[in-house]
């Protein structure tokens, strides 16, 4: 059962690279942002309850060149796992924040996983629309439901394969889809 999300991988490419508030709403039924405020919890995904401000010297230790410059500070717009997206400011680039870090709490973050929240919220907008038909396979006998997982995972690891560069939010793409199967308990 293929998603019909993912019909037209172009189209979506598209809308991933021009966020906007139609593309949330049309998506999640949440209107009127750029970021949607939602629960995903298939992929272990929140974008409630976050909204702390840091400074990005003290929680990404050791993560900046000598030459690159340090935001002012980042806020924390969704958390998925462990990791947090981080909102650095005045930027609007959207950085991985994870707390445990490669160095025992000292922190890690990617350079950038999306160039702005609306690009970001528009990725969280298309894992919403995807869980969204994923959940419609739960009514399925086993069978049946397990091989349709198996294509619809799959379908979604190959359009996460394809993405291009300027869109692809690495980060939060692996980590997502690695929740998903979890989920769903596919390998």
């Amino acid at each position: 059962m293929p998603l019909s999300i993912l019909s037209d991988p172009s189209a979506v490419v598209s809308r991933l690279r021009t966020p906007s508030e139609s593309w949330v709403e049309a998506c999640t039924g949440e209107g009127g942002e750029l970021f949607p405020s939602i629960d995903i919890p298939q992929a272990r995904f929140s974008s409630k309850g976050v909204g702390w401000v840091a400074e990005p010297a003290e929680i990404f230790t050791g993560c900046y060149d000598e030459d690159e410059e340090i935001p002012d500070e980042c806020v924390c717009i969704a958390s998925y796992g462990l990791d947090q997206q981080m909102m650095e400011m005045p930027t609007g680039e959207i950085a991985v924040y994870n707390p445990g870090g490669w160095d025992s709490a000292s922190g890690m973050a990617s350079s950038c996983d999306f160039v702005s929240e609306g690009h970001a919220g528009a990725a969280v907008s298309l894992l919403a629309a995807i869980v969204a038909e994923l959940e419609v396979l739960d009514g399925l006998d086993s069978g049946p439901r397990e091989t349709a997982l198996r294509v619809a995972l799959g379908e979604v690891d190959s359009f996460v394969e394809a993405l291009p560069d300027d869109v692809d939010g690495p980060h939060f793409w692996s980590t997502v889809t690695r929740d998903l199967r979890r989920h769903y308990r596919m390998p």
